[in-house]
C-alpha cells in the first residue's frame, strides 16, 4: 500500500540509486515526490576496508542539514532514502538509529550491477504489519519486532487478528541492532528487555503475555517470542513467516522467561 502511493517517488529514487552506484545515493521524499540530495559523507577514496562502520558514501551517507531541514520547514518529510549498493537490503544499526532520531520513516534500495530492489520502508510511523505471516527481515520483522508490534498494538487491535491479548497498547523501546550483533558477543535481548519495563519469572509462572529468550545456535540468548492463550506462542524465526504454533519444545528450551510489569487487564 505504501509503496503504491508513493510509486512514482520510489521509481525516481531507484533511478537515482542506479545513476551513483557504487556510491550510496540519497534523497527526500517530500510532498510525494523525490528529490535527489547530494551525499556528503567522506570521499570514496577514504574507504576503509572491512570497517562496518566506515564513513565514506561508498558504505554511507550524509544529507547536508541545511538541505534537509528545507524539506522539514517546506512539504514536510515523507521518506528519507538512500541506497545500499551490494546490499543488504535491511537497516543497519546506524540505519535505525538515523530513523529514530529523525522520526520520520526511511527506506533503503539495494542494488547490484544488474538489479535494483524495490524499496524496503520501516518506522513507527508506518501502519503495523499484521503479526502473523511476516516475512522475516532484520530490523524491521524480526523476533524482537514481533514482540514489540504485539505491545504497540494491544488487545483490541489484536483481538481483530484473533490474537488474545492483556495489555493496553504499549511503546515498548525500539533496539538499534546490526545482523548478527549475537556473533559480536552482545548481549542486546537481556539488557534491553530488563530496560523496557520487563523483570524475570520462573518457568512456571508463565501466564499468557510472557515471553521468552533462547539461545540458538549462539552464546548468547539471540531469540524471543511470546506465550499466548491455549498453551500458544507466536515467534517469527528467520527464513520462516511469523507463525503461531504450540508452545511445546519452544517452551521448554527457553532460558529465560520475562514479565511485563504493567498491569495486564483482567
Amino acid at each position: 500500500m505504501i509503496q503504491q502511493k508513493f510509486a512514482e517517488a520510489f521509481a525516481d529514487a531507484k533511478a537515482h540509486a542506479r545513476q551513483e552506484f557504487p556510491a550510496e545515493s540519497c534523497g527526500v521524499i517530500s510532498g510525494g515526490k523525490y528529490y535527489a540530495c547530494e551525499n556528503v559523507a567522506e570521499p570514496a577514496k577514504n574507504h576503509k576496508e572491512d570497517d562496518p562502520n566506515c564513513p565514506c558514501k561508498l558504505c554511507s551517507f550524509r544529507i547536508a542539514p541545511e538541505v534537509y531541514q528545507k524539506f522539514v520547514l517546506g512539504d514536510g518529510v515523507d521518506f528519507i532514502v538512500h541506497s545500499h549498493p551490494n546490499g543488504p537490503f535491511y537497516p543497519s544499526r546506524a540505519d535505525m538509529e538515523g530513523q529514530i532520531q529523525t522520526a520520520v520513516p526511511w527506506a533503503i534500495i539495494a542494488l547490484d550491477e544488474e538489479r535494483v530492489g524495490d524499496p524496503v520502508c520501516w518506522g513507527d510511523q508506518l501502519p503495523i504489519a499484521p503479526i502473523l505471516g511476516r516475512s522475516f527481515m532484520h530490523g524491521v520483522h524480526d523476533c524482537y519486532s514481533l514482540v514489540r508490534d504485539c505491545f504497540r498494538l494491544g488487545r483490541e487491535e489484536l483481538a481483530k487478528q484473533d490474537i488474545p491479548w492483556r495489555f493496553d497498547p504499549v511503546k515498548l523501546i525500539e533496539v538499534p541492532r546490526n545482523d548478527a550483533w549475537w556473533d559480536a558477543g552482545d548481549d542486546l535481548y537481556m539488557k534491553n528487555f530488563i530496560r523496557a519495563g520487563f523483570f524475570q519469572i520462573d518457568q512456571d509462572e508463565a501466564e499468557p503475555g510472557d515471553c521468552f529468550l533462547m539461545k540458538i545456535r549462539s552464546e548468547q540468548f539471540n531469540h524471543a517470542g511470546i506465550l499466548i492463550d491455549n498453551n500458544l506462542i507466536i515467534h517469527h524465526l528467520p527464513a520462516r513467516l511469523s507463525r503461531r504454533e504450540p508452545a511445546g519444545i519452544w517452551a521448554r528450551q527457553a532460558g529465560v522467561w520475562l514479565r511485563y510489569a504493567g498491569v495486564p487487564v483482567a
